[in-house]
């Protein structure tokens, strides 16, 4: 009796442990899935690929480092074999070695049926052009590979924001319209009454209902265009495409967190991770010519080797000479075709044209800059009338809605007011949103 209670409290515990962990698990699914701009950003830089891939090419480029820097390390060698003569091979002797023997044998063999061998040799470059520009190429790679991989991060966050927008439009459009649609659902019931009491028409409700059900339909479409751009959104930033995902900024937050003080910021184009990237490939082209050109210098090689080796015909009676012998080697260079000017040359005509990218390249940006700052100031003004038409639409729709109750306006007065005033909201919300992407491209263009 009990145990059979004991099994049960333990039970219960167990139930309410259950219950409380998975109240964690879904708080903590709730809050992953709840995304200002800038979590949105974070996540993409831990979960792409691409960013993955960037970070992978730079440890590939310190391992080429130390490749590359292995071959002037002094290199030890050591080999061990057994050569077994299946047939020795054969030496005539002259005749005049047998001084008239009739029984002299010409044929002789001076070979050992064992001949074991165990060699160790050690080298080392001594000197050698090509192999210090391999390695100065190989340490410029790597600083490649790191403005590579901060200009990959540069374009997911620049992709996700761009990707941000869109759904958070049409999340705003949406807020609005269901404002709207509530605001029309309660002048569609104080309408109802005024008609019950004889001082409004059924056609004042019709109308009414038509512009609910109006409104609805817009809504409808934007929460289908919501879904497909929030699935961009998850793909942009590697998000379970399954996966729940919500927005939590609203474009106000992210117009106040950009300052107004970059429309006079000047251009710095080392700000730009593409840029030192092709700063720095200009340099790798330059280290590449003097590669080529250490094609025309001598190398000089070190080396010592030591062999111990038996011979014998057997191997019970083996007889042992071992050797020692140490040297270098200089390689000179004399003629190769007019082969190593062609590559010079080559690498000469590949850096002149990464200069000329380069020229292009900073042209560019500066004139991202020049129209991303036009575009920032037609925004803005924009915004500021439009905002302006927005409290004007509101006076005039107020006004109308009160002449309409009191029985002195129509409901036609009252619909064109209502769609002046959503036309004027939603002029404001793309006013935001112009000026949002004309902030962002404005930023991205000096290199934030």
């Amino acid at each position: 009796m009990i145990k059979n209670k004991f099994c049960l409290y333990r039970t219960k515990i167990f139930l309410v442990l259950m219950f409380f962990t998975s109240l964690g698990i879904n708080e903590l699914t709730a809050q992953e899935s709840a995304f200002s701009l800038e979590e949105a950003v974070t996540y993409a830089l831990a979960h792409q690929n691409s960013v993955k891939t960037a970070s992978l090419k730079i440890e590939e480029a310190q391992q080429k480092i130390f490749e590359v820097r292995a071959q002037g390390i002094p290199q030890v060698n050591a080999t061990f074999g057994d050569n077994y003569f299946l047939k020795k091979s054969i030496v005539l002797l002259p005749e005049s070695f047998g001084m008239g023997n009739p029984n002299f044998e010409r044929e002789v063999s001076f070979a050992q049926n064992h001949n074991i061998a165990g060699t160790v040799t050690a080298s080392s470059l001594l000197f050698n052009w090509t192999y210090l520009q391999g390695l100065k190429a190989a340490k410029v790679y790597k600083n490649y590979a790191e403005e590579d991989y901060k200009t990959v991060r540069r374009k997911v966050e620049d992709d996700v924001t761009n990707a941000y927008l869109p759904a958070l439009l049409i999340h705003e459009s949406e807020r609005t319209i269901q404002k709207n649609i509530k605001n029309l659902e309660s002048l569609r019931s104080e309408t109802e009454e005024l008609f019950k009491a004889g001082f409004a028409e059924a056609l004042d409700v019709d109308r009414l209902d038509l512009s609910i059900a109006n409104l609805a339909v817009q809504l409808d479409n934007l929460t289908r265009s919501k879904k497909m751009a929030l699935e961009v959104l998850k793909l942009t930033m590697g998000y379970p495409l399954d996966d729940e995902i919500n927005l939590t900024n609203a474009t106000d937050d992210i117009l106040n967190s950009i300052s107004d003080d970059i429309l006079s910021e000047n251009v710095n184009l080392m700000a730009h991770p593409a840029y030192r990237t092709i700063l720095t490939t200009e340099r790798l082209n330059e280290v590449n010519i003097k590669a080529q050109e250490s094609a025309y210098y001598p190398s000089l090689t070190g080396f010592v080797n030591y062999q111990m080796q038996w011979q014998g015909d057997k191997l019970n009676s083996l007889f042992y000479t071992p050797t020692s012998v140490a040297g270098f080697q200089v390689n000179i260079p004399i003629f190769a075709g007019f082969g190593t000017k062609a590559k010079v040359q080559k690498a000469k005509l590949q850096l002149e044209m990464v200069k000329l990218g380069k020229e292009d390249m900073g042209r560019a940006l500066d004139f991202q800059v020049r129209n991303a700052r036009i575009a920032f100031e037609s925004a803005r003004q924009n915004l500021t009338q439009r905002e302006k038409n927005v409290s004007l639409a509101e006076r005039i729709y107020e006004t109308t809605k009160i002449k309409y109750k009191e029985g002195v306006g129509s409901s036609i007065e009252l619909n064109q007011a209502e769609m002046s005033l959503y036309q004027a909201q939603q002029n404001v919300i793309e006013g935001k949103f112009d000026l949002l992407k004309a902030k962002i491209k404005l930023k991205q263009a000096l290199g934030h």
